[in-house]
């Protein structure tokens, strides 16, 4: 990954603040002195959701689906020519992973939107439902000149007046009451939002995975870097592990494994990290060797009361980098 001269004498020093340039097609994501990544022009990742489950072993419980993308930013319908492209670039990523298992049922879509401009420059939405629903929503950037943070979340309205969360008594003759901690999700309302300062070289989730890629791509054996989660941050430690390689719907591809280890910075404490999809703990990322592609993503999960191994296996692709096969090709 490299940036031209006149280029690099343009950027701006806070790590918020992208180019918005073209790297081989996809968009720079620019972290100042960190490590910075691109985001694809057009890919799209197919992966096999596997549970491994006790005395069962390995069985397939869904799909999950990782892709990226860049397109023309839009003037608002306030501007003088609404719809007109205003010549800069945003990038996406977003995956979708749906699935079943043990009666529990999950469609879960997660996006990052990369803007050209201080606030919000990243824009983070969760949204799940089946057998449990929620919102999320993560906006930061510079704000105020101080890089900052905005998260909210939906939550049961707990005893509104609405008269659509009214039920009626379970008994002749008893009172019409509020429903208690259901999950429906029209009965969800926003809470209120929390904003905090973070450190400004801080990113969402599923820039974290483009950013494992981009440390393959340089060879760089460890990184350090402030993720952030819902109201709070981590702090993460990623390592170059092992090679191997991995054998997967789509072929058998040379890997890097990288470790993700969360830590919960000082003066936090006590959490939980959730990484996509509910997975915890340590991650194992599996990535092709020569492009940083994810090819396996391995880790636990909470499956009612018992916590179990989940991979992320690949079986289709398109639009990866250039280089990008099968070592039996």
């Amino acid at each position: 990954m490299h940036l031209l001269p006149i280029l690099v004498s343009l950027a701006l020093s806070t790590p918020f603040q992208a180019l918005g340039v073209q790297d081989q097609g996809g968009l720079l994501f620019d972290r100042g002195d960190e490590l910075s990544f691109v985001i694809p022009q057009d890919e799209e990742l197919d992966y096999d959701v596997l549970l491994d489950l006790a005395i069962i072993g390995e069985t397939g419980v869904g799909e999950f689906r990782m892709s990226a993308g860049v397109e023309e930013q839009r003037a608002s319908l306030a501007a003088p020519q609404p719809g007109k492209a205003s010549g800069k670039r945003i990038g996406w990523i977003r995956a979708q992973a749906v699935g079943a298992a043990l009666n529990y049922k999950l469609d879960e879509v997660i996006e990052t939107r990369i803007l050209p401009q201080p606030w919000p420059h990243v824009i983070y939405r969760d949204t799940q439902t089946g057998s449990e629903n929620h919102k999320r929503e993560l906006m930061f950037g510079m704000r105020n000149g101080e890089p900052a943070s905005w998260y909210r979340r939906d939550g049961h309205c707990g005893g509104c007046k609405r008269p659509e969360h009214m039920r009626d008594g379970a008994w002749p003759f008893s009172r019409e009451h509020h429903c208690k901690g259901c999950r429906r999700a029209e009965h969800r309302v926003w809470l209120q939002p929390t904003v905090q300062s973070v450190p400004g070289d801080a990113v969402d989730m599923m820039s974290a995975i483009h950013l494992a890629r981009a440390m393959v791509q340089q060879g760089r054996p460890e990184l350090h870097f402030p993720l952030l989660d819902k109201d709070t941050y981590w702090e993460v430690t990623m390592t170059r592990a092992r090679t191997r390689d991995i054998k997967t719907p789509a072929g058998t591809f040379h890997c890097v494994e990288i470790k993700l280890d969360p830590k919960l910075p000082e003066k936090k404490k006590e959490g939980r990290f959730r990484g996509l999809f509910g997975i915890h703990g340590s991650l194992s990322i599996w990535l092709e060797a020569a492009t940083g592609v994810p090819v396996e993503i391995g880790g636990k999960i909470p499956v009612g009361i018992m916590d179990v191994g989940v991979s992320l296996r690949l079986s289709k692709y398109r639009g990866t980098p250039q280089g990008f096969a099968p070592v039996n090709e």
